[in-house]
């Protein structure tokens, strides 16, 4: 894997991890992705426009759009559930750690990725950092609700979307240019929400649009880091992209201990050291 896609995804993975705080932390999840989805319209439209004129409106990738919109808005609403009943620290790395170990598997049969024994390694190194990352959280969750409730949890939906969701963008960027398929995936989901936020929660998108900066740095950023990941596709498999996309997880509980004083114990310390050696496997194993 190339130096530049890592760096990419790296720089993707810290502001990914960003907005989604600023989402757990937003008076209601669901109109501030809908608010995020409609300033990236706007943010983006300059560029889209531009380079819209050079793109031609195809089937060919306008279908891979069309299913994009349509597992965006599942993923929003599925989201804003998880963020409703449980913490940040629980639904983040559940959801995103579904998808890391998913989209490797799926990615071999439908892309034909072959990753090499040492990328193979890599990925699990990460997969296991995650996990060894959040263990005390996942034992207490199973302890006090079963394992029964754990995966009936909008978290782990979540994650099954994730897993699905980056393998047809992938399809999609291969046929247009990333930020024209992007725009038209932001376009559509925000159209297809509308009706609902507007009439049935027309309050919360009001409450939510007086915190002017974080729907700005919500929509600056969800598109822009999903754009990079999907430009990383065109230079590495996505089989190595999307695990390395979920170092976000890592790099949250960071910003967590040194910007809001959390704790950052020997368990989550092995678990960054895991993550870091995984990220490092996967680039030379590329």
């Amino acid at each position: 894997m190339s130096l530049i896609a890592v760096g990419m995804v790296l720089g993707a993975a810290v502001v990914h991890a960003i907005w989604n705080a600023l989402a757990k932390r937003s008076d209601d999840a669901l109109a501030y992705f809908w608010l995020i989805s409609a300033a990236a319209l706007a943010i983006y439209a300059l560029p889209f426009a531009f380079l819209a004129t050079e793109e031609p409106f195809r089937w060919d990738w306008l279908r891979f759009a069309v299913a994009s919109a349509l597992l965006h808005v599942a993923y929003f609403v599925a989201l804003a559930r998880a963020y409703e009943r449980a913490d940040l620290s629980f639904v983040y790395p559940v959801a995103r750690g579904t998808g890391l170990l998913l989209v490797p598997v799926l990615a071999v049969p439908l892309f034909g990725d072959r990753p090499t024994a040492i990328a193979w390694g890599g990925i699990a190194l990460v997969a296991a950092g995650i996990g060894w990352f959040h263990l005390p959280v996942l034992r207490a969750v199973i302890a006090r609700s079963g394992l029964r409730d754990l995966i009936s949890m909008p978290a782990l939906l979540t994650g099954l979307i994730i897993a699905v969701y980056p393998l047809n963008d992938a399809a999609g960027v291969a046929r247009a240019h990333p930020i024209v398929y992007l725009y038209v995936v932001y376009l559509l989901d925000t159209l297809i929400m509308a009706p609902y936020l507007l009439l049935r929660r027309r309050a919360a998108v009001r409450r939510t649009m007086r915190s002017t900066w974080p729907v700005l740095v919500g929509g600056l950023g969800s598109f822009g880091t999903y754009l990079i990941v999907l430009a990383a596709t065109r230079l590495a498999p996505v089989s190595y992209v999307v695990p390395m996309r979920e170092t976000s997880i890592v790099v949250g509980a960071l910003i967590g201990a040194r910007v809001l004083g959390e704790p950052l114990g020997r368990t989550r310390l092995t678990g960054c050291a895991l993550v870091t050696l995984g990220v490092i496997a996967i680039g030379a194993g590329g």
